[in-house]
């Protein structure tokens, strides 16, 4: 089946998490009529199918999600579909006076109510009784989700299984008497975590085993704090099983985070996002750092979208529809790409291995098919394409592999009057070709007619788009109407201008002496000088991988 397991670790990271399974739930359909049309989406990639103790069938992902305490918010490690109550609970004659300690649940707000409420009214019977992923249509009332989200689950929709919940314990969220924010804390609470319940051991290999013939692993994890350190020891095990599966990371920081520079903590962070990058590029089969910079804003694509950077609910959707844009072919019914094809495409160096990530959102397209492709790749304002990778560069790069993804190009367009309607095939390869002037040694090249799914959890951001997320002019403000599609476009490319990248960290680690920072040298798992020493020199060594010639 070609299953891709996911992992999801730290609290951002978690964020576009969601916004990235809530858009899975919405390419579930369950007309089964005689012209129900085939779905083109694999959800068995993803997805898990199971029965619970109780004998309910369920469909959810399969996933790994760690946070700290706290960091749940109001999703329970058991759910709806799992009961929590045992058996042996159940059946148990315990006669002797007994007292309850229990946490203050957190507090649901009208969202989540709603989407329960739904439930218990049965507006789908077919959601209860067959499957739990069902997207469920809500009225369009608008819930202040801007101002009601504080942290992901606020906008969850999806129930996970058990197993998938993975609480890193000795850490709460929030606590800033003993913040999760060094490189070196990640690694001993992975080893510690281990030593108490062993989730790899447990949780990790029940997905795993399931699985008919796995197609790689999908990485979503913060770098900034100490979760880079964790993921780091994570996948290190994960390579003594699986040393030849692709797994694809991303390193993603919320740019809201970032301290002064300067600024004591501001070296702590560069250190955590260093080491994640040097580390998780060896380990990966693809690294990909991701961050909405405050650039963002600074081009063409404000005509079409304007959301609140410094709000994780809305900088986090963006990167969520980068991801599952990017990764589409990994689970199309048609013109499938498979995960390790997809990366020997990209490095085929094959030490190559960090990539930069480019998107369009929306491409900015109108019914009848008409484009400006110049405005692609253009590296001034007039480009509705954003790097979420690196800062922009003017300069030219060499690059030696990319990707190309476009969604949302309908097999044929509307006519315009007098003259033959456009084909999807006649804006793909205008679209293409503008990418094959960049003179990539390696291409790889997919278009579907599936868009980008606009679930009523996503912020309201668009403006001067119709329904369907084509440009319409007369919607000059945001929330005129909703939006239940996008067509977006994708661009991963591995090329020279990674070396500015990792020269950024090497210059701001010069300046760094690690005796201010004992931090990291903290537990059995700490980082001595010697090993920073050797950081910088593997850092140089990335450097040198990236030169032009």
């Amino acid at each position: 089946m070609l299953e891709i397991v996911t992992l999801q670790f730290g609290h951002f990271s978690n964020y576009v998490g969601a916004h990235f399974w809530n858009t899975q739930e919405k390419y579930f359909s369950f007309d089964t009529g005689q012209h129900a049309q085939e779905i083109e989406v694999l959800h068995d990639t993803l997805f898990r199918a199971g029965v619970t103790q109780n004998g309910i069938e369920t469909y959810t992902p399969r996933l790994m999600i760690y946070d700290l305490k706290g960091g749940f918010g109001s999703i329970k490690k058991m759910n709806r579909l799992y009961d929590e109550i045992s058996d042996y609970q159940k059946n148990c004659n315990w006669s002797w006076k007994s007292e309850t300690y229990a946490q203050a649940p957190y507090p649901k707000n009208e969202y989540l109510q709603n989407l329960e409420e739904e439930e218990e009214k049965g507006i789908s019977a077919e959601y209860a009784d067959n499957m739990d992923n069902m997207e469920i249509d809500s009225s369009e009332k608008d819930f202040h989700l801007d101002e009601t989200v504080k942290m992901w689950s606020d906008f969850n929709r999806i129930y996970y299984h058990p197993r998938s919940i993975n609480t890193i314990s000795n850490y709460s969220l929030g606590d800033d008497s003993m913040p999760f924010d060094v490189f070196s804390y990640g690694k001993n609470a992975y080893f510690s975590q281990q030593k108490e319940e062993d989730s790899f051991e447990e949780n990790f290999r029940f997905f795993i085993e399931e699985c008919d013939a796995i197609q790689g692993f999908q990485v979503m994890t913060n770098i900034i704090d100490g979760f880079g350190g964790f993921t780091c020891s994570f996948i290190e095990r994960l390579r003594e099983e699986y040393p030849k599966t692709p797994v694809i990371s991303f390193g993603i920081t919320d740019g809201q985070e970032w301290s002064p520079i300067g600024h004591h903590r501001y070296f702590k962070q560069i250190m955590n996002s260093s080491l994640s990058t040097i580390y998780l590029s060896e380990l990966s089969s693809l690294f990909i750092p991701l961050n909405v910079h405050t650039n963002f804003l600074k081009n063409d694509s404000t005509k079409f979208i304007q959301p609140t950077i410094n709000l994780p609910y809305h900088s986090s959707c963006i990167l969520s529809a980068a991801i599952e844009t990017s990764t589409f072919p990994f689970r199309s019914r048609r013109n499938t790409i498979h995960m390790h094809d997809f990366v020997s495409r990209l490095n085929w160096h094959g030490n190559t291995k960090i990539g930069t990530l480019g998107f369009a959102f929306p491409l900015p397209m109108n019914v009848h098919g008409d484009i400006d492709t110049q405005t692609l790749l253009s590296n001034d304002d007039r480009s509705v394409l954003n790097d979420l990778s690196f800062p922009p560069d003017p300069h030219t790069s060499t690059v030696y592999g990319q990707s190309v993804v476009v969604r949302g190009i309908p097999d044929e367009f509307r006519t315009v009057s007098g003259t033959e309607p456009k084909k999807s095939s006649d804006v793909t390869s205008d679209i293409f070709a503008r990418f094959q002037s960049l003179g990539s040694y390696s291409n790889s090249f997919f278009a579907t007619n599936v868009f980008y799914p606009i679930p009523n959890s996503f912020p309201s951001i668009f403006k001067n788009l119709n329904t369907d997320g084509y440009i319409d002019e007369s919607a000059k403000f945001i929330d005129t109407h909703p939006i239940h599609f996008a067509p977006t476009l994708s661009h991963i490319t591995i090329s020279t201008r990674a070396r500015k990248f990792l020269q950024n960290y090497k210059t701001e680690l010069q300046k760094i002496n690690f005796n201010f920072f004992p931090e990291f040298d903290d537990g059995n798992e700490g980082l001595s000088h010697d090993d920073f020493l050797e950081a910088k020199e593997l850092l140089n060594n990335l450097c040198e991988v990236y030169e032009d010639g």
